[in-house]
């Protein structure tokens, strides 16, 4: 059957494009950035591509690579399936199993990347074996210098000891593997020293409850003495205050008491001195009245003694006239109204006088006489002349 001219065009472009098409396969390419690929051409050509995206190569056999991996050796089953944990053997014959973290990178300079892929051929399990087995070496050393106690209380010093060996291996590096990081993740041990850990831990147990209950007797020791002394100090500043206020309360009494004595002082000394201004008065009203009572004496003194001189007077005329007879007669007159008129005159003045309220008695210092004293003086004085007069 014979194509016609439209059908063999049809056919040579459908040809045209299924050749464009693999040959595109086989020309277009791809590399993600987290990777790297070792790219060798049909002729031998060997080169390496870091970036990300798509570049065309004539087909080209490709081996792609992490550049940057994690791994985990261990016999956890969340961490690995391969139960690839490194078993050791520590100081005190005690085994166990360490499980770990590395991470590692592959992508360095062309001449480690191409050192590295013909050293593992391409295979990433290589890889690993070759980290596993420096591991191992590294680790079992370091564990045969420690006991399993150490491995639990110095679990980060065993782990800085591997990774001082381990990152940055040169041997490693030297094949185009570098460790980055490195980190211990579970120790796990035999049956034999897991009861030895259990007995220690029980023991450690009981020591620390131990250890807890005698801190918590001496804290419960101390809270008590310091109860004790807070109680003391309570009681003590309360009989301090109690001893301040008895003081206050003392000396506000006794204050008190000195306010109320210097008032009565005071009363005291007021009335003394009221007494005294009141004494004085009354002295100065008894001397003025002393001095009017003696005036008035001095009046009636005179009166009398000029009754007295009348008398006489007329008693001396009619002794001249030489009438014995009616010198008899008028010396019983005179003599009669002597007496009458000093009578008189002490009558009058008495009745006249006004004695004082206050009576004071003369002394032998005094300057003068009361009224009754000068009364009595008249009479002596009187009498004394009658005497005189009688006389033969």
């Amino acid at each position: 059957m014979k194509l016609l001219p439209q059908q063999k065009i049809a056919a040579f472009v459908i040809g045209a494009v299924i050749l464009v098409f693999i040959t595109l396969i086989g020309l277009l390419h791809e590399n993600d950035i987290q990777d790297f690929q070792v790219v060798q051409s049909p002729t031998g050509r060997i080169e390496v591509i870091s970036q990300g995206g798509y570049y065309l190569r004539l087909f080209p056999k490709i081996w792609t690579y992490p550049k940057v991996e994690t791994v985990y050796f261990s016999n956890e089953m969340d961490e690995s399936k391969d139960n690839d944990g490194i078993k050791v053997r520590f100081a005190n014959k005690g085994e166990g199993d360490i499980s770990t973290q590395v991470v590692y990178r592959l992508y360095n300079d062309n001449e480690r990347i191409l050192k590295m892929h013909e050293y593992i051929a391409g295979s990433k399990d290589r890889v690993e074996e070759l980290l596993l087995a420096k591991l191992k070496d590294i680790i079992m050393e370091k564990a045969s210098n420690i006991t399993s106690s150490q491995a639990i209380e110095e679990r980060e010093t065993l782990a800085n000891e591997i990774r001082k060996e381990y990152v940055n291996n040169a041997e490693l590096l030297a094949n185009g593997i570098k460790v980055e990081q490195f980190s211990i993740t579970q120790i796990s041990f035999d049956n034999t020293t897991t009861a030895l850990f259990e007995a220690q831990q029980k023991a450690d147990l009981q020591k620390k409850t131990a250890e807890a209950e005698k801190q918590n007797l001496i804290m419960q020791k101390e809270r008590t003495e310091a109860e004790y002394a807070q109680k003391i100090a309570a009681s003590k500043g309360a009989a301090e205050v109690e001893m301040m206020k008895q003081v206050t309360d003392a000396e506000r009494q006794k204050k008190l008491a000195e306010i109320e004595a210097q008032k009565k002082v005071a009363i005291e000394q007021l009335a003394k001195e009221e007494a005294l201004v009141k004494a004085s008065k009354l002295l100065e009203l008894a001397e003025i009245d002393k001095k009017t009572e003696a005036e008035k004496l001095e009046v009636i003194k005179l009166q009398a003694s000029q009754k007295v001189e009348s008398a006489k007077a007329k008693q001396q005329e009619i002794q001249l006239s030489g009438a014995i007879t009616e010198t008899e007669k008028y010396k019983l007159e005179i003599e009669r109204d002597t007496k009458v008129g000093i009578a008189k005159a002490i009558a009058d003045g008495v009745s006249k006088m006004t004695l004082p309220k206050t009576l004071i008695l003369g002394s032998s210092q005094d300057n003068g006489s009361s009224p009754i004293e000068t009364f009595f003086q008249l009479m002596n004085v009187k009498k004394a002349e009658e005497l005189n007069n009688t006389t033969p």
